[in-house]
């Protein structure tokens, strides 16, 4: 981690002025595609990433200059990690459920709650944490807190055991009568849900595209190399199922590509384009699993390892595009 802060990987997305190098989600997106084909490691890529995401969007956006000028000068020159605190325990990240509080006392909030299945929660030096400040109201209203680890009454809990995506830190934070001031309020009051996590969501499914292409291109590349290792007779079924699965890879590119450039421009939904991009991954997944389990070849550690992150991943992805596509089904119905 300090050794990609050293090589200026935290500059990514965050603009000049705050010592970065600038660029959009298109960049963030074709560094972290770049980063796993050549470096086969989706978990890191994963937490990197995490961490860019924060700084371009919640930070870089409903920041005040002062929160700017001091959580993206440093995260740039990667001497903090962020992490965006919104899942509860056994409480999920439905705003229905959720019920870590802000009680405003005077100049100061006061958090109480947990928090879990935090990207990067165990090294975090800053949660940025999404809590109810108004549960009087029809739909709850939850505000954005930037709270520091070391600040009292935080208390970070054990990682989360996870057997995917290492060495991606996964954790959990509880607030205990823990005591900020309104400086450390992110953005407006009462707007967090609709301007941050929702945002967030949609930020993230569309950025992480680039670490799942650069790892369906890593683990094309490592299969064609076996295949040539173990046969040297010509396969013409085999060589159709190749082709295809390169064309698959192309179109998860392009679609990857402009879903990024939807972002930037801030033109048109990127949605659709996520639907079919998770739709295009599992294909590509199912077939070159069946072509390795056909033809019994184990491969190597790195393609092992790849396989089984972008399994979890294409997994997790699907779950939550089903339920996007229901939403857009009831929505074509009721109109």
């Amino acid at each position: 981690w300090q050794k990609m802060g050293k090589a200026g990987l935290f500059k990514i997305g965050i603009a000049q002025m705050y010592g970065g190098n600038g660029g959009g989600y298109i960049d963030l997106l074709k560094a972290g595609e770049s980063f796993v084909r050549n470096g086969y490691n989706l978990g890191l890529a994963l937490s990197w990433l995490y961490q860019q995401i924060i700084a371009h969007y919640i930070i870089r956006i409903f920041g005040t200059r002062e929160q700017q000028s001091q959580y993206l000068i440093a995260a740039a020159a990667g001497k903090i990690t962020l992490s965006f605190a919104v899942s509860e325990p056994g409480r999920g990240s439905h705003p229905k459920q959720l019920a870590t509080t802000a009680q405003k006392q005077g100049n100061l909030y006061i958090l109480n709650g947990e928090k879990t299945y935090l990207t990067n929660g165990p090294i975090a030096g800053i949660f940025i944490v999404i809590a109810i400040t108004d549960d009087k109201t029809p739909q709850k209203r939850f505000t954005a807190f930037i709270v520091p680890r070391t600040t009292e009454g935080v208390t970070v809990t054990q990682p989360v055991a996870m057997n995917f995506l290492k060495p991606s830190p996964h954790g959990g934070i509880k607030l205990e009568n823990c005591r900020v001031g309104k400086k450390s309020v992110l953005g407006k009051e009462g707007n967090a849900w609709r301007d941050m996590v929702v945002p967030m969501g949609e930020i993230e499914d569309v950025v992480m595209m680039g670490p799942l292409l650069g790892g369906a291109a890593a683990q094309l590349s490592l299969l064609i190399a076996a295949i040539r290792e173990h046969s040297s007779e010509p396969d013409i079924m085999l060589q159709s199922e190749l082709g295809a699965l390169h064309a698959l890879l192309q179109a998860m590119r392009i679609i990857a590509y402009e879903a990024a450039g939807r972002l930037d421009r801030n033109n048109a939904s990127p949605v659709p384009l996520m639907i079919t991009f998770s739709r295009t991954a599992t294909e590509f997944h199912e077939r070159i699993s069946q072509i390795t389990d056909r033809l019994e070849i184990t491969g190597s550690y790195e393609y092992t390892y790849l396989h089984r992150d972008i399994e979890s991943m294409v997994a997790l992805k699907k779950g939550l595009m089903q339920i996007r596509q229901k939403k857009i089904g009831s929505a074509l119905l009721k109109a």
